[in-house]
């Protein structure tokens, strides 16, 4: 094992070691890259209640009086600058040297009062912390990064070493295959400190498949590459980043042309690129030079180019909402933002980033901190509500019914101040076509109230016009208390077990039915009954009244008035009206 030599390396050289061992321990800490002074901060960690900081010094021997005046400027800007803003639990001092009980001592006036867990990380931890990290020493200071290019050569050949499938039976060839894969990858990730490789061997022709799909993934993915090693099967490499600081600490880099037309959508993607980061698809052009962990190609013939984002960790950025701004200030809407990635630009000072709001009906895209040309666009696509949950996409769609150019767009910290300027709505139709769709949803939100089944919304193809009024009509019912109507008949069934209505004169009368839902071609009971009692009412011929037994139906027409009253009523409400219409007008 190579041993380190902490009185003969650079001093760059021993922060940056130091640092990539205390972020490999701690993969999702950050290394803080000061632009106007570090703020007492070299390295920090989040944890549920609070952060552990790091200030790391490449002191190898007793410290001298200037050190030690560094040590304390440290700490006072860590006091002054980083302590009124974050939450913090421990203060670590990290030096290759052990210190003496005089310094020790030291250190503890210093930090006096601060209410925090002070340590000092000496030269015997960070010693034991290498041990535990060998391939970390070989990459700085022995051969691992030779060892790794000639391990990356061997498994770039791998696949043509491979036994002609056409003389092995498929099983032994793919057997093969995944074997030495594996040996590989296991030998590789040995051996990179940085990054863990993955392969796999899979059925197919790579030119048939989704070219993104292995981006799509939780982990710190980095790079994925496609071998094709014979017709029937194919290779995927990944590199897998150990920690999120491994992309500074050991950088993937690169460099591309593209050839776009003048005055092309293609030219303004390429420029939104350039400007804010955003991400662009299929654009002609050919990579020309990379350079980072092997296993990157260096260069590549005419293609086509995309450049996507990564959902990736979250890190300092705070939770973000859109908010929709009345003229007079209030705030109509605000919806929470998730899902986002940001991006910079590679030639200007912008930033892309982008979310969806948690139903995932909005997609919002925006262009900031370049100046004039700073924008938003928002993507929505009303016609496919289909087998989503009402309650889920209704703030989007209550938002969507107020995004009209009278009032304005705002992205902010959740909660929190503005984090871009407002911009106004473009005139368009959504807003006119959202209030239609929200009746819907609401009526459905109703109704789902009264029933256990899971209602989501309809396809558009399988629920008439008609049927949507029914639905809309449907949660009026149940909204409550009561609709009044007015009515010029009525077939009324005659219950079994009670007398006929008197045959002379007017008597009010109640008729409930019970109460159903169609969604969607599937009838949804509710376990509620729908009442309608008429007010005044008179039988149409007496004769027939006469002569009708339960069971048969008689037509009443109104009486004095012509006025109903319809209700919903619980299923016990209508039990309790049944047992207690004895001596009351008849309902059925």
């Amino acid at each position: 094992m190579t041993l380190v030599n902490w009185e003969r390396l650079p001093g760059e050289t021993v922060e940056e070691f130091v640092a990539a061992m205390l972020l490999l321990r701690h993969p999702h800490g950050n290394r803080i890259t000061p632009s106007r002074g570090d703020r007492g901060v070299d390295i920090r960690v989040a944890n549920p209640d609070g952060y552990d900081i790091y200030q790391v010094k490449r002191f190898c021997r007793p410290l001298t009086s200037r050190q030690v005046t560094d040590v304390e400027e440290s700490w006072q800007r860590f006091v002054d600058e980083t302590l009124p803003v974050l939450p913090v639990r421990s203060w670590t001092l990290v030096t290759p040297w052990n210190p003496t009980h005089e310094r020790l001592e030291w250190l503890e006036r210093l930090t006096a009062g601060s209410g925090l867990r002070v340590g000092w990380m000496d030269r015997d931890h960070l010693d034991g912390m290498a041990a535990d990290h060998p391939a970390l020493i070989a990459y700085y200071f022995g051969d691992g990064g030779e060892r790794i290019q000639h391990l990356m050569a061997q498994a770039l050949q791998g696949g043509r070493d491979m036994p002609d499938p056409a003389r092995a039976p498929a099983e032994n060839l793919l057997t093969t295959a995944i074997e030495r894969y594996e040996g590989l990858a296991a030998a590789l990730t040995d051996v990179d400190p940085f990054y863990r490789y993955e392969f796999e061997v899979r059925e197919g022709r790579m030119a048939e498949q989704p070219w993104d799909a292995d981006m799509h993934r939780e982990d710190l993915t980095a790079f994925v590459r496609y071998l094709q090693l014979n017709e029937r099967h194919y290779l995927v490499m990944r590199l897998v980043a150990r920690a999120v600081e491994s992309f500074q600490l050991r950088p993937i880099t690169g460099s591309f042309s593209l050839q776009v037309p003048v005055d092309s959508a293609e030219q303004q993607a390429v420029e939104e690129f350039l400007q804010y980061g955003a991400p662009f698809a299929d654009i002609d052009g050919a990579i020309t030079q990379t350079s980072g962990p092997p296993g990157l190609p260096s260069e590549s013939g005419p293609g086509r180019l995309s450049f996507i984002v990564h959902a990736g960790a979250a890190g300092d950025r705070p939770d973000l909402e859109v908010r929709l701004i009345a003229a007079d200030g209030a705030v109509l809407h605000a919806l929470d933002l998730v899902g986002v990635r940001a991006s910079r630009g590679v030639d200007g000072p912008g930033t892309w980033l982008a979310g969806h709001d948690p139903s995932g009906l909005l997609q919002l895209h925006f262009l900031v901190n370049a100046g004039d040309h700073d924008t938003f666009r928002l993507h929505v696509d009303l016609d496919d509500l289909a087998g989503k949950t009402p309650a889920d996409v209704l703030p989007a769609m209550r938002l969507l019914t107020d995004f009209v150019p009278e009032n304005t767009v705002l992205l902010a910290v959740r909660g929190g101040p503005a984090y871009a300027p407002r911009w106004q709505p473009e005139e368009s139709g959504l807003a006119v076509q959202a209030r239609r769709q929200v009746r819907i949803l609401e009526a459905l939100q109703v109704i789902q109230a009264h029933s256990y089944q899971r209602i989501v919304i309809p396809e558009p193809g399988r629920t008439s016009d008609e049927e949507l009024r029914q639905l809309v009509h449907l949660a009026r019912l149940l909204r409550g208390p009561q609709i009044e109507a007015t009515w010029t008949y009525a077939d009324f069934p005659i219950p079994a077990d009670v007398g006929l209505p008197p045959a002379e004169g007017e008597f009010p009368v109640a008729v409930m039915h019970g109460l159903h839902a169609q969604v969607g071609g599937r009838q949804i009971p509710l376990g509620m009954y729908r009442c309608v009692t008429y007010l005044a009412a008179r039988i149409a011929d007496p004769a027939e009244a006469a002569a009708a037994q339960g069971g048969d139906s008689i037509r009443l027409l109104p009486g004095s008035t012509n006025r109903a009253i319809i209700t919903a009523v619980s299923a016990a409400e209508a039990i309790a009206a049944l047992a207690a219409r004895d001596g009351t007008p008849p309902s059925g």
